[in-house]
Protein backbone atom coordinates (compact mmCIF):
# COMPACT_ATOMS: atom_id res chain seq x y z
CA UNK A 1 0.00 0.00 0.00
CA UNK A 2 1.21 3.56 -0.59
CA UNK A 3 -0.81 6.55 0.63
CA UNK A 4 -0.03 9.79 -1.43
CA UNK A 5 -0.67 12.81 1.17
CA UNK A 6 0.42 16.57 0.62
CA UNK A 7 0.91 19.50 2.33
CA UNK A 8 -2.17 21.69 3.93
CA UNK A 9 0.10 24.19 4.83
CA UNK A 10 2.18 24.78 8.60
CA UNK A 11 0.37 27.02 11.13
CA UNK A 12 1.71 29.93 12.97
CA UNK A 13 2.34 27.09 15.75
CA UNK A 14 4.34 24.99 13.60
CA UNK A 15 2.35 22.48 13.11
CA UNK A 16 1.71 20.64 9.42
CA UNK A 17 -2.09 19.92 8.11
CA UNK A 18 -1.30 16.42 6.21
CA UNK A 19 -3.93 16.04 3.28
CA UNK A 20 -4.47 12.57 2.35
CA UNK A 21 -5.72 12.98 -1.60
CA UNK A 22 -5.94 9.03 -2.20
CA UNK A 23 -8.81 8.15 -0.37
CA UNK A 24 -6.67 5.99 1.89
CA UNK A 25 -3.95 4.49 -0.51
CA UNK A 26 -3.44 2.41 -3.02
CA UNK A 27 -1.49 -0.74 -4.15
CA UNK A 28 1.43 -0.91 -6.26
CA UNK A 29 2.80 -4.57 -6.79
CA UNK A 30 6.52 -4.94 -8.65
CA UNK A 31 7.44 -8.93 -9.41
CA UNK A 32 10.96 -8.87 -10.25
CA UNK A 33 13.50 -12.24 -11.19
CA UNK A 34 10.82 -13.22 -13.68
CA UNK A 35 12.97 -16.01 -15.23
CA UNK A 36 12.11 -16.87 -19.03
CA UNK A 37 13.47 -20.23 -19.32
CA UNK A 38 11.71 -22.26 -21.84
CA UNK A 39 9.75 -20.56 -25.68
CA UNK A 40 6.38 -21.48 -23.65
CA UNK A 41 7.47 -19.39 -20.91
CA UNK A 42 8.33 -16.48 -23.69
CA UNK A 43 5.41 -16.89 -25.53
CA UNK A 44 3.42 -16.39 -22.35
CA UNK A 45 5.50 -13.28 -22.00
CA UNK A 46 4.85 -11.70 -25.11
CA UNK A 47 0.98 -12.92 -24.90
CA UNK A 48 0.44 -10.73 -21.64
CA UNK A 49 2.76 -7.79 -22.76
CA UNK A 50 0.73 -7.61 -25.32
CA UNK A 51 -2.39 -7.49 -23.47
CA UNK A 52 -1.38 -4.98 -20.70
CA UNK A 53 -1.34 -2.55 -23.89
CA UNK A 54 1.35 -0.14 -22.25
CA UNK A 55 -0.72 -0.07 -19.46
CA UNK A 56 -4.32 0.69 -20.72
CA UNK A 57 -6.10 -2.60 -19.97
CA UNK A 58 -6.92 -3.89 -16.16
CA UNK A 59 -6.88 -7.10 -15.04
CA UNK A 60 -6.64 -9.09 -11.57
CA UNK A 61 -2.87 -9.22 -10.17
CA UNK A 62 -2.45 -11.21 -7.32
CA UNK A 63 -0.72 -10.40 -3.98
CA UNK A 64 1.36 -13.41 -3.63
CA UNK A 65 1.38 -12.60 0.31
CA UNK A 66 0.61 -16.67 1.15
CA UNK A 67 4.05 -16.95 3.27
CA UNK A 68 2.60 -14.28 5.63
CA UNK A 69 -1.34 -15.17 5.77
CA UNK A 70 -2.96 -17.18 8.81
CA UNK A 71 -1.72 -20.65 7.12
CA UNK A 72 -3.27 -23.67 8.74
CA UNK A 73 -1.19 -26.05 11.14
CA UNK A 74 -1.28 -29.81 10.47
CA UNK A 75 1.01 -32.44 12.72
CA UNK A 76 2.66 -28.80 14.59
CA UNK A 77 3.88 -27.49 11.51
CA UNK A 78 2.60 -25.55 8.46
CA UNK A 79 0.15 -27.47 6.65
CA UNK A 80 1.30 -27.52 2.94
CA UNK A 81 -1.03 -25.78 0.09
CA UNK A 82 -2.16 -28.15 -2.74
CA UNK A 83 -0.83 -27.49 -6.24
CA UNK A 84 -2.57 -23.90 -8.27
CA UNK A 85 -5.12 -24.86 -10.59
CA UNK A 86 -6.28 -22.09 -13.35
CA UNK A 87 -8.68 -22.76 -15.79
CA UNK A 88 -6.95 -21.66 -18.82
CA UNK A 89 -2.80 -21.66 -19.34
CA UNK A 90 -2.39 -18.15 -20.66
CA UNK A 91 -5.15 -15.91 -19.45
CA UNK A 92 -7.05 -18.07 -16.25
CA UNK A 93 -9.98 -16.28 -15.32
CA UNK A 94 -10.15 -18.38 -12.12
CA UNK A 95 -7.63 -19.09 -10.08
CA UNK A 96 -7.09 -20.88 -6.69
CA UNK A 97 -5.77 -23.70 -4.74
CA UNK A 98 -6.77 -27.35 -5.91
CA UNK A 99 -8.39 -27.75 -2.25
CA UNK A 100 -8.95 -24.96 -0.07
CA UNK A 101 -6.17 -23.64 1.90
CA UNK A 102 -7.92 -20.68 3.97
CA UNK A 103 -11.19 -20.27 4.69
CA UNK A 104 -12.57 -17.00 5.94
CA UNK A 105 -15.87 -15.17 5.81
CA UNK A 106 -16.85 -11.56 6.72
CA UNK A 107 -18.72 -12.01 10.13
CA UNK A 108 -20.54 -7.91 10.50
CA UNK A 109 -20.41 -6.89 6.95
CA UNK A 110 -19.09 -3.31 6.31
CA UNK A 111 -20.61 -0.01 4.61
CA UNK A 112 -18.75 2.17 2.09
CA UNK A 113 -15.73 3.76 3.37
CA UNK A 114 -15.48 1.29 6.37
CA UNK A 115 -11.91 0.73 8.67
CA UNK A 116 -12.85 -1.72 10.28
CA UNK A 117 -14.37 -5.21 9.69
CA UNK A 118 -15.19 -8.66 11.46
CA UNK A 119 -13.69 -11.67 9.81
CA UNK A 120 -14.02 -15.36 10.97
CA UNK A 121 -11.09 -17.88 9.88
CA UNK A 122 -13.03 -21.03 10.00
CA UNK A 123 -9.77 -22.99 8.44
CA UNK A 124 -6.43 -21.22 9.06
CA UNK A 125 -4.31 -19.82 11.91
CA UNK A 126 -5.50 -16.60 14.05
CA UNK A 127 -5.23 -13.22 12.51
CA UNK A 128 -2.52 -11.38 14.15
CA UNK A 129 -2.49 -8.19 12.00
CA UNK A 130 -0.24 -7.62 8.67
CA UNK A 131 -2.15 -10.23 6.56
CA UNK A 132 -3.45 -9.38 3.25
CA UNK A 133 -6.84 -10.12 1.93
CA UNK A 134 -9.36 -9.69 -0.99
CA UNK A 135 -13.20 -9.45 -1.43
CA UNK A 136 -14.32 -9.08 -4.99
CA UNK A 137 -11.23 -7.95 -6.12
CA UNK A 138 -10.37 -5.58 -3.89
CA UNK A 139 -7.62 -5.40 -1.53
CA UNK A 140 -6.97 -4.77 1.68
CA UNK A 141 -4.25 -5.30 4.73
CA UNK A 142 -4.80 -5.68 7.98
CA UNK A 143 -3.21 -2.94 10.61
CA UNK A 144 -4.63 -4.01 14.00
CA UNK A 145 -6.53 -6.98 15.42
CA UNK A 146 -8.79 -4.69 17.88
CA UNK A 147 -10.98 -7.84 19.68
CA UNK A 148 -10.40 -11.29 19.28
CA UNK A 149 -13.16 -14.43 20.26
CA UNK A 150 -11.45 -17.57 19.65
CA UNK A 151 -11.52 -17.30 15.49
CA UNK A 152 -13.31 -14.37 15.04
CA UNK A 153 -11.42 -11.07 14.92
CA UNK A 154 -12.42 -6.89 14.98
CA UNK A 155 -9.82 -5.53 12.92
CA UNK A 156 -8.71 -2.05 11.08
CA UNK A 157 -8.11 -2.47 8.00
CA UNK A 158 -6.45 -0.30 5.35
CA UNK A 159 -7.62 0.77 2.40
CA UNK A 160 -10.98 1.45 3.62
CA UNK A 161 -13.78 -0.36 1.94
CA UNK A 162 -14.42 0.75 -1.79
CA UNK A 163 -17.78 -0.82 -1.63
CA UNK A 164 -20.52 -2.48 0.93
CA UNK A 165 -19.13 -5.87 1.69
CA UNK A 166 -22.46 -8.05 2.49
CA UNK A 167 -22.14 -10.31 5.91
CA UNK A 168 -21.17 -13.50 5.13
CA UNK A 169 -18.88 -12.52 2.04
CA UNK A 170 -15.28 -14.62 1.46
CA UNK A 171 -12.41 -13.73 2.34
CA UNK A 172 -9.67 -14.80 0.36
CA UNK A 173 -6.05 -14.98 2.16
CA UNK A 174 -4.71 -17.86 -0.19
CA UNK A 175 -4.73 -15.89 -3.11
CA UNK A 176 -5.73 -12.73 -2.73
CA UNK A 177 -5.94 -10.01 -5.46
CA UNK A 178 -6.66 -6.82 -6.85
CA UNK A 179 -7.76 -5.06 -9.89
CA UNK A 180 -4.48 -3.09 -11.39
CA UNK A 181 -2.86 -2.21 -14.83
CA UNK A 182 0.70 -2.30 -15.84
CA UNK A 183 2.55 0.83 -14.52
CA UNK A 184 3.27 3.56 -17.28
CA UNK A 185 6.53 3.79 -19.21
CA UNK A 186 7.48 0.67 -18.47
CA UNK A 187 9.79 -1.50 -20.98
CA UNK A 188 8.81 -5.03 -21.00
CA UNK A 189 10.13 -6.46 -23.82
CA UNK A 190 12.49 -9.54 -22.94
CA UNK A 191 16.34 -9.00 -23.56
CA UNK A 192 16.76 -12.51 -24.89
CA UNK A 193 20.07 -13.92 -24.34
CA UNK A 194 21.33 -15.61 -27.15
CA UNK A 195 17.70 -15.44 -28.54
CA UNK A 196 16.88 -18.76 -25.75
CA UNK A 197 16.25 -16.83 -22.22
CA UNK A 198 15.60 -13.75 -20.56
CA UNK A 199 14.81 -12.07 -16.59
CA UNK A 200 12.52 -9.91 -16.75
CA UNK A 201 10.16 -7.42 -14.75
CA UNK A 202 6.90 -5.57 -14.36
CA UNK A 203 5.01 -2.88 -11.81
CA UNK A 204 1.47 -2.87 -11.41
CA UNK A 205 -0.60 0.11 -9.64
CA UNK A 206 -4.48 -0.72 -8.63
CA UNK A 207 -7.12 1.08 -10.97
CA UNK A 208 -10.53 0.89 -11.03
CA UNK A 209 -11.22 4.00 -13.11
CA UNK A 210 -12.96 2.08 -15.84
CA UNK A 211 -15.94 0.89 -12.85
CA UNK A 212 -17.15 4.66 -13.32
Amino acid sequence: MVPSVISGGTALDGEETIIQTDGGGRWEISLSGIALRTPQLIRKWDAWTGYMAGGGQPFLVPLVSVQTAPRPIAGGVLARPSSISADDEFFPESVRYAAPYIVAECVSGALLRSTSIIIKVTQGARLEGGEKFSINGRAHKIVRVTARDGQEVDCVITPPTREAVPIGAAVNFEWPVVQCRAAIGQDLAANLAFGRRAEVSVSFVEDFSNDG
